[in-house]
């Protein structure tokens, strides 16, 4: 999943996760070696959904981290 880059970054990874009060993923900010990616969570229609900002190729490789910041927040409870 993740692709080492010639000065040692490790891409996909986490910047930044706000969560809300009931300690659900609100907002992210994911890094990939195509750029950065912004994703938001919101309710619609009584279901939690994901949107998400940036480049196509960087929203890809964005996918499996959005994935696991989704498991991350349901192990919490």
């Amino acid at each position: 999943m993740s692709r080492r880059t010639p000065w040692g970054k490790d891409y996909p990874r986490i910047r930044s996760i706000h969560l809300n009060r009931w300690e659900r993923p609100k907002k992210a900010t994911v890094w990939t070696k195509y750029g950065m990616v912004t994703v938001v969570w919101r309710d619609v229609a009584g279901s939690r959904c994901w949107f998400s900002s940036g480049t196509g190729d960087a929203k890809r490789e964005a996918v499996p981290v959005i994935e696991h910041i989704e498991q991350m927040c349901q192990t919490m409870h």
